[in-house]
């Protein structure tokens, strides 16, 4: 009996000292600036995070600014993931204020030109310029993993306890985005080199991974103007195109205008989803169904 009552208090005194005992560390709070990043922090980090998206789905980030209780929200994390976003920077100059790291994942990646497509290569969009560079970066399998990858990094420079957690989770992400840009390849392939109508030239990383090409109805961040929406239709009928892509985040009514005026049909695409890969094969299937519909 007293054997049995002390096996009992052994136990008791395990019970207690466990839960009195170190405690399991807190999750670790990182702060993203858009949702595509957002996506790709919290599929590297897994549980050791929680993640904090600064642009909320559905807001366009060429005209936002935080709200100062979103940038005290903000502060409790331990860094800032920008990609060089305008609004981004407001951000980082807060958190630096309050001792918070930041790092951009999009460092190192090949930034291209903004381009609508027409006479103007080198334009200025309202609140989204970079030195005429396109900020979409994320928007290509080969820029999703090099993202992934200085994400990783920087994850396991924070929480070094973590290095396994995080490369196991990269290589998983790796993988499934390598898989998906064959996948993309083989399904645009026979598209190369053709032309698809989009109200914001968000896709640039994409049209030049797939060797396609964009044209944007959106002009110097501006709507078209007649004469300049004139010779959009114009262009577009004599490509037999019968699909105009559309920005949630963007008044589509010159997008509309045209798909009227060329009989054809408005698609949502969203270059800002959260969910990257999802988002990408959407796109792509998108484009290829656009592409398939075309007047001969």
């Amino acid at each position: 009996m007293k054997l049995f009552r002390g096996m009992i208090c052994f136990l008791l005194l395990a019970v207690i000292s466990g839960c009195s005992g170190e405690k399991r560390p807190d999750k670790l709070i990182i702060a993203a600036g858009i949702p595509p990043t957002a996506g790709l922090v919290s599929r590297i980090a897994g549980d050791r995070a929680t993640v904090i998206s600064i642009l909320p789905q559905g807001r366009t980030p060429h005209d936002f600014t935080p709200r100062i209780q979103t940038l005290k929200d903000a502060s409790s994390a331990s860094v800032f993931f920008s990609t060089g976003m305008p609004f981004e920077k407001k951000v980082e100059k807060f958190m630096l204020e309050n001792g918070k790291q930041i790092s951009d994942v999009s460092r190192k990646i090949k930034r291209i030109a903004f381009h609508d497509g027409g006479d103007h290569s080198h334009h200025h969009h309202d609140g989204c310029t970079h030195d005429d560079h396109d900020p979409h970066v994320w928007l290509s399998c080969r820029n999703a993993i090099a993202i992934a990858a200085n994400i990783r990094d920087d994850l396991t420079a924070i929480d070094p306890d973590g290095k396994m957690i995080y490369q196991r989770n990269f290589e998983l992400l790796q993988s499934e985005l390598d898989s998906l840009d064959k996948e993309i390849v083989k399904k645009l392939q026979p598209h190369r080199n053709k032309t698809f109508f989009v109200y914001h030239p968000a896709f640039g990383y994409f049209a030049d991974a797939y060797k396609l090409k964009q044209r944007a109805i959106e002009l110097n961040g501006r709507e078209a103007s007649a004469p300049q929406l004139a010779r959009i239709t114009k262009e577009a009928k004599a490509a037999g195109v019968s699909t105009i892509f559309v920005q949630e985040q963007f008044n589509p009514g010159s997008a509309l205008a045209l798909a009227r005026q060329i009989n054809g049909d408005v698609v949502a695409l969203d270059p800002l989803a959260s969910d990257l890969s999802g988002n990408l094969r959407k796109i792509a299937s998108a484009l290829d169904a656009g592409f398939t519909h075309q007047k001969k």
